[in-house]
């Protein structure tokens, strides 16, 4: 089995009414790890995190106040996952149901995540290609490479010492829904998303 777990910090800068600060930078952390070996890669993207103030700059507490980011929306999070082109992978997504400044102090907020696997050439033609899992699914199932309809091609040859088998890369994005933002002190808030991919096996 293989499996790497990466976890993205998402962070809002949360402003008071009438304060003007100018943003702050985002510090995201990644955490890689594999149970067995390292044949499927996760890689970070552009944006390589979410940042809900990249979208609204001022998010005003106490106004019950909502900020959205959409797939197509350039603010979305976007990761590779790169594996041999014929074998399906299941990706768990692992989202907190909140952004923390403290215990006190907390906002609501929901994940969604897409995949675009169709061999896209970058990030553009990827979004436009993209399978939107279903709001409050936090599991997916999918090739690395979909398959062309049809009937199934030969079996593909399994790897050997003098074989390796092609790879090919998907796309996914993390996105979602901050708020409302209640009665709550100005600060960093931040969770973590916690993205889990294997490859699949069918019993």
């Amino acid at each position: 089995m293989h499996s790497i777990i990466q976890k993205v910090h998402l962070i809002i800068l949360l402003f008071l009414l009438g304060t003007c600060m100018a943003g702050k930078a985002q510090h995201v952390s990644f955490g890689s790890y594999s149970r067995d070996n390292e044949d499927i890669v996760i890689t970070k993207g552009t944006p390589e995190n979410l940042n809900f103030n990249d979208k609204t700059q001022v998010i005003n507490p106490g106004a019950s106040q909502t900020v959205t980011i959409n797939l197509n929306d350039p603010q979305a999070a976007v990761m590779t996952i790169e594996g041999t082109e014929y074998l399906d992978v299941t990706v768990y997504v692992d989202a907190p149901a909140t952004l923390d400044l403290d215990p006190s102090n907390t906002i609501p907020v929901r994940f969604r995540f897409a995949y675009s696997n169709l061999n896209p050439a970058d990030v553009v033609s990827a979004k436009m290609q993209a399978v939107e899992v279903p709001d409050g699914f936090n599991t997916a199932t999918f090739p690395i490479l979909r398959r062309i309809n049809g009937p199934p091609g030969p079996p593909p040859t399994p790897p050997s010492s003098g074989y390796t088998p092609p790879r090919k890369k998907a796309y996914l994005f993390i996105y979602g829904i901050l708020g409302p933002v209640g009665n709550v002190d100005a600060g960093l808030y931040e969770g973590t998303v916690n993205v889990t991919v294997e490859y699949s096996k069918f019993n």
